[in-house]
């Protein structure tokens, strides 16, 4: 899974680090690019909270399960990709102008990390 995590950034310009986490905010794994000083972990902890809150909102309003999640801010986007029902993975980008790339490279590679838990 670290392997994967690290291909996801690799691949994706602009991004700073990306997360695979629970949605009781524990991080299983993470990677970081070298230079990175986003703590991508206090992040994504922060907002995994709030993810269930829209998953629960989702359902109650019969949108069914939700799959993706960005949050854009001036200090950075990060775009979540649901892996199932306890895990989520996301990246954190510095420029959001990778944002469409980001979302398919974290979407083709979601995939894989779903199929290692």
């Amino acid at each position: 899974m670290q392997e994967i995590l690290q291909k996801i950034i690799e691949n994706i310009p602009g991004a700073e680090g990306a997360i695979l986490m629970g949605f009781d905010g524990i991080a299983v794994m993470q990677a970081t690019r070298d230079a990175s000083d986003t703590d991508i972990e206090s992040v994504a902890m922060e907002f995994s909270f709030r993810f269930i809150e829209l998953c629960k909102a989702a359902e109650s309003l019969e949108m069914g399960t939700i799959t993706d999640i960005t949050v854009k801010a001036d200090g950075g986007t990060l775009i979540t990709r649901v892996l199932n029902e306890e895990f989520f993975v996301s990246v954190f980008l510095a420029d959001p102008r990778h944002l469409g790339r980001g979302r398919w490279i974290l979407r083709t590679h979601a995939v894989d990390l779903a199929a290692q838990l």
